[in-house]
């Protein structure tokens, strides 16, 4: 079973993403149908759903980026109480919806992009080579397209 948590720190994603739990549910759950991890044990995810300036804030906190980011991963990969706690993803609701408009791009799909490139980084999938790049992009397009089918 997957377990998916919601932290929403910033009023505006109830206006922006009314139904981002419904969202991001399907693109969690689409990724683990896509990519077997080989966990057998309950799977516990954390979403953070916040603002530019506090998403600014954890960028320069653990990564020395003073600048705002579409989202941050943080993966835990941790057993308690019977539970494997994956990691937790910050997703900025501002970023959000200026890249998916620059990019004109649905913001719901986009919302479902930004999910899958967070849970590739929690499952441990990178993109600092050229080679790492192109793997995620493989899984990010396939998830992807997967995702879509089902919405």
């Amino acid at each position: 079973m997957i377990k998916i948590n919601y932290n929403v720190d910033e009023i505006q994603w109830n206006k922006n993403f009314p139904y981002f739990k419904k969202y991001i549910s399907k693109t969690v759950n689409e990724t683990f149908n896509v990519i077997d991890v080989g966990i057998t044990q309950n799977i516990s995810i954390t979403f953070f759903l916040t603002s530019n300036k506090k998403i600014k804030e954890l960028n320069f906190k653990y990564r020395l980026e003073d600048k705002s980011t579409n989202v941050l991963s943080f993966p835990m990969q941790s057993t308690y109480n019977d539970d494997f706690i994956l990691g937790d993803i910050a997703l900025a609701n501002q970023t959000l919806l200026k890249e998916a408009i620059e990019l004109k791009m649905a913001k719901y799909d986009y919302l479902c992009k930004i999910t899958i490139h967070g849970m590739l980084h929690l499952l441990g999938y990178d993109h600092k080579t050229e080679k790492q790049y192109k793997q995620m992009r493989k899984f990010e397009n396939l998830i992807y397209n997967s995702v879509k089918l089902k919405l």
